[in-house]
Order: C-alpha cells, then structure tokens, then sequence
C-alpha cells in the first residue's frame, strides 16, 4: 500500500477538531480517553518543517504546558484505514491506533511514542515524542562518509531488534523497516522506530497487499506477493544493516533468482557478513526469528560504542 500524500498546506486551513490524549503525560486527563473539543496550537506551538513526504507533514513544536520538545504530524485522511481498539466508543486512523497499541500498556525506549493526536474533518494530527538532538538514519550515515562501522552497525541493530520485537508482543508488524524509520539520538546514541503508516496489526497469515519501501521487501513478496509478518520483518532488518554498513542496497535486480545471492563490500567482518545472510534467507522458514537474531554471536560481541 503506497504511503499517503498531503500538501504542505493541508494544515493551514481551518478543521474543527477532537484532542485525544494516551500516554504519561498529562495527568489530569490519565484515566482514560480524553475528548476535548479544541484545536492543536491550544496545547502545542508549531515550528519549522522537519519533513514533507508520501507520509504527510512534520514539524518540530513545544508543548505548551511544560516546553517538551515534540515532532507534530499532519496527515491527510483520504481513504485511510481505521481501527477498532478494545474499550474505545469510536474507531481511529490506522496509524494512531497502531501507535496507540505499542504505547499500551507499556512503551519502549527505542519506539516513538506517541502523546496526543487531533482528530479533524480531512486530517489528523498526532504529537509525538521528538528526541534532540537527532537524525534519521540514512542521514546519519550520509554524514559519516556514507557508512557506519561494526560497532555502531551492532548497537543500532541490537537495539532495532528490541523495538520490533516490543512491537510484535503488542500486536503491531511495521512493515517499512528502513534507515529512513529510524531515528538516531546524535549524543547518545539511541534509536527510536518511527512511522507505523505502513503498518499493521500482527497476524499469522500472509500479508497479501504492497506496504512499505519495495527494495526492503522479502523475496518472496516478488515470487508470489505475499509474506509472514515475522520472516519480513527479519528480511528487512538484513537489508537495513547491508545498506548501513555497505552504502547501498544488497539488490538491484528483484527476482527471486538475483535476490539468492548477496555480495559484500570488502572490510567487513565474517560474523556480520553471517548475521546479514540469516536474515536474507531465500526461504522464509530457514530465517531466524527475531529473538533468535538477538542470540547471534555478532551481535553479542562487545561495543565500543
């Protein structure tokens, strides 16, 4: 499913709004869901645009109560899915309400949280965590020479590992596993899993419909458009960390042929190149799950980082 577009200007215009409120933030609104009707700068101060994408809109903004940084993101609604949660009176767009279930009942420190989201006519809005100082991934590793070494490679991965691992315990695949999804604290170092838009709730079954980036997307989506939420996952993890530590990604050709066969950049390590090829396992079955990729010993090598 191709990502949703939106204007730049789609959250100029005037919508009466619905402010929805998850999360530990404002505690006299904790004990359950909170309606109020009002609009988003009654509680947050837009910035300057951060990113405009098939995804919508995003600016850097305060909340006003206390001056938390946080990232506000403006979505057109167009024919946007929705979602039933267990104990809410109405349905949500798809995208809060697969945030919403990985912030529930617990969050985790590598996956974005989500504060608030505003419910409007066209659009809605959603006030999320904005860590500082920070880049996307694929920035980031534009700005240390188009690479990352081994050991940053193995704090990124470890820790994206725990993210969609949470995520799946919750209930939530995310399905565009990317450099471009994940976001890296400048100074510490930590990562935090952003943009659910392409995801989904967790199933057994296959996913039969497009989602997410084509060039993440499993082998098998190409020789039969179809994938496990697990073995998907993990492929994209593999591709992830090829791209990150090789500067490019490990296929220019997608058939399930080319895509048996991965060549490496010279300089890395035999226990990454081992690591990248369990997870491009051209068999679903034969790949490891993600707990099991957490056990890998090149992942359990110590960091310098």
């Amino acid at each position: 499913m191709p990502k949703r577009k939106i204007s730049s200007s789609d959250d100029c215009h005037p919508e009466q709004e619905s402010s929805h409120t998850y999360g530990d933030n404002f505690s006299a609104v904790n004990r359950g869901p909170y309606h109020l009707r009002a609009r988003v700068n009654k509680f947050y101060k837009k910035g300057k645009l951060l990113g405009q994408g098939g995804y919508g809109s995003v600016y850097a903004g305060v909340r006003i109560s206390d001056g938390l940084p946080v990232a506000l993101k403006y979505v057109r609604k167009d024919d946007d899915e929705e979602l039933q949660l267990p104990g809410m009176e109405m349905p949500m767009p798809k995208e809060v309400g697969l945030f919403q279930m990985v912030n529930t009942p617990s969050s985790h420190p590598n996956v974005l949280k989500l504060f608030d989201w505003f419910d409007r006519p066209a659009s809605y809005v959603m006030a999320m965590e904005r860590p500082d100082p920070c880049k996307d991934l694929f920035t980031y590793c534009q700005e240390q020479g188009g690479v990352l070494d081994e050991d940053q490679a193995r704090s990124v991965t470890g820790q994206l590992l725990g993210a969609l691992q949470h995520c799946h315990s919750h209930g939530v695949v995310h399905r565009d596993v990317k450099p471009e999804n994940i976001l890296i604290q400048t100074d510490t170092k930590e990562i935090k899993l952003i943009d659910f838009g392409c995801g989904d709730p967790l199933k057994d079954t296959a996913y039969t419909e497009f989602s997410g980036t084509p060039e993440f997307l499993p082998v098998e989506w190409f020789e039969k458009e179809q994938f496990l939420a697990g073995p998907g996952t993990v492929w994209s993890v593999g591709v992830t960390l090829y791209n990150i530590v090789c500067g490019n990604d490990p296929f220019t050709t997608y058939t399930g042929r080319e895509m048996r066969h991965v060549e490496f950049c010279a300089g890395l390590s035999s226990g990454i190149k081992d690591f990248i090829l369990c997870c491009l396992r051209p068999r679903a079955n034969d790949r490891p799950t993600l707990e099991q990729l957490q056990l890998h010993p090149w992942l359990q090598q110590s960091s310098r980082v």
